[in-house]
């Protein structure tokens, strides 16, 4: 059975939240209070997969524990698990129909959009 939100809140547990897309400056320390004001005491955050916070980005957050020297995913599936499998496969074909392409191991970005004027356009009767 997985740990549930009060037993966290209990122990004093230190939960930060990662972005699987951007893991490098996308994550944060984890409201345990509000999180058992929403979803309840008994809710548990192994195998949880919500929308990352940060305005723009696709991607979706796994939960570690931080509470000692050695942090530790609290997910319950890994690559030897089917649904591991099946779940990597899905985000794969989201983030490439939303333009994301991978490079080198990471995520990147679809270029941004260019607005305005080209090189070779007029300038629009005032």
């Amino acid at each position: 059975m997985h740990e549930t939100v009060s037993a966290m809140i209990e122990r004093g547990a230190k939960i930060h939240w990662e972005c699987e897309v951007r893991p490098i400056g996308h994550g944060g320390p984890a409201d345990l209070l509000a999180i058992a004001r929403a979803k309840g005491d008994d809710f548990t955050l192994a195998n949880r997969r919500s929308p990352c916070r940060i305005p723009g980005c696709p991607g979706r957050v796994r939960f570690m524990d931080r509470t000692s020297i050695w942090p530790r995913q609290l997910d319950t599936i890994n690559e030897r698990d089917s649904d591991w499998w099946d779940y990597s496969a899905a985000e794969k074909e989201r983030l490439y129909a939303l333009g994301w392409w991978l490079e080198m191991g990471k995520w990147q970005p679809p270029p941004a959009p260019v607005y305005g004027l080209g090189p070779h356009s007029k300038t629009p009767p005032a």
